[in-house]
């Protein structure tokens, strides 16, 4: 075993990952008390913090083709050769030149900006949802919400900060918003296949997708410490400033970057509570892997629920072999749907347990991707009230696998959740 490895088990076992006990309810939140009302036919000012490849699909490819009754109107990035050529890329396509901030707490109290999307790197998502929240933001945040094991606390705040304000925060889980999603949930809570038991998904791929990716070459060209944000000082690193998705001082890899899209779909689906229990197996198997990225190429977790099923989420590069299926098992027969961030048109069956029922699917019509879809009901959230359908609730249920899931892996061992207490224990 790593030295590093056992200093996180070590760090663990001291109880890192609990957190504050008092103000737990993943109760339904009023639409008075959840949401600023903007005004049904407002214009909405928007700021994008994190200016990269993603950040920018959900301002171009998402939010315009959902609406466009809104306004960019800052940027931020540490990257200063991003942040000086995005805004002009930013003018043709939304008619402006926005603002651009270095400094994200800057964005979040200018008084022009009404709303934020988060697209930053996982460790930086939280804690950046709980500021913009408190200057009075409303938040799109890209998933997961909480990147790794020792991030309990900080999802733990984060939840009690949004559910006291009246920000619409939205997470980027936009699986949930696909029509097929809503179908598939209403099969389950009617029994068509009788009971629940086992959910598996396998995400795959040839090449880690964090391989590629390219970032500052010095020092001098970005603002270091605020990427490092809450983790531990260390000198520049290039690579991992690029390659930060393959690094598991940022990221618990595919556990947050896949498995939350998963699970975010299977919590919605099902009206699940929390996850109970975790178990992982995982490790750096894939020849094509960089050898410098230590996040797991290889995972697989188990969730075990109150409500009587598991989940078993399996991810591998190095082979793209079952890419993107997902499967339902019932006692008399099972649902086949594609990965989370879109499941597609699902088919149902009684495969598995007899051959009674052929294989049907749940919609007439191929649903489209669920992007624009997902960013329309944040907007209009904004503006009328009401709670985004990935609201923080289903934000820190994802978030808490994310961090059972790695921190079953960190221990190799099963982990708790108490859900009195807030704490993962094992």
């Amino acid at each position: 075993m790593s030295e590093r490895k056992q200093n996180r088990r070590a760090f663990l076992r001291r109880g890192l990952a609990t957190g504050a006990a008092s103000g737990w309810a993943l109760s339904r939140m009023s639409a008075a008390s959840y949401a600023r009302v903007i005004g049904a036919n407002d214009r909405i000012n928007l700021a994008l913090i994190g200016c990269g490849g993603r950040g920018r699909y959900i301002l171009q490819n998402m939010a315009k083709p959902a609406d466009t009754n809104i306004a960019l109107v800052a940027v931020g990035d540490i990257w200063k050769a991003r942040l000086r050529s995005y805004p002009g890329d930013a003018e043709r396509v939304f008619g402006r030149k926005p603002k651009a901030y270095p400094d994200y707490r800057k964005l979040v109290e200018d008084p022009d900006v009404e709303a934020v999307v988060i697209a930053t790197p996982d460790h930086q998502h939280c804690g950046q949802t709980i500021d913009a929240v408190q200057a009075g933001k409303h938040v799109y945040v890209e998933k997961p919400i909480a990147a790794l094991a020792g991030d309990l606390a900080e999802l733990n705040k984060c939840y009690d900060v949004v559910k006291a304000s009246k920000m619409a925060v939205q997470n980027g889980t936009q699986g949930v918003s696909c029509p097929a999603a809503r179908a598939l949930k209403q099969f389950i809570a009617d029994r068509k296949l009788g009971k629940l038991f086992r959910v598996e998904s396998t995400e795959t791929a040839p090449l880690p997708y964090w391989v590629h990716y390219k970032g500052p070459k010095t020092e001098a060209q970005t603002d270091w410490k605020a990427f490092l944000y809450n983790r531990k000082d260390r000198p520049f690193d290039a690579h991992q400033h690029a390659c930060w998705m393959g690094y598991h001082d940022f990221t618990s890899g595919t556990i947050g970057g896949w498995m939350s899209h998963f699970i975010n779909t299977v919590h919605f689906v099902t009206g699940c509570d929390c996850p109970v229990s975790a178990t992982t197996f995982g490790g750096r198997y894939a020849p094509t892997n960089d050898p410098r990225c230590d996040a797991p190429d290889q995972v697989t977790v188990v969730l075990e629920y109150a409500e009587g099923f598991h989940t078993q989420f399996v991810t591998h590069f190095g082979s793209a072999i079952d890419n993107e299926t997902t499967l339902f098992m019932f006692e008399k027969g099972s649902v086949r749907t594609r990965f989370g961030h879109h499941i597609g048109n699902p088919s149902f069956s009684s495969d598995g347990v007899n051959d009674a029922i052929k294989p049907q699917k749940l919609m007439s019509d191929e649903p489209a991707y669920p992007g624009p879809a997902h960013v329309k009901n944040w907007l209009e959230c904004i503006r009328n009230g009401g709670q985004p359908v990935a609201n923080m609730a289903y934000g820190y249920k994802h978030g808490l696998a994310v961090i059972m899931g790695d921190m079953a892996y960190d221990l190799g061992r099963k982990v708790l959740f108490d859900k009195q207490k807030r704490e993962v224990r094992t």
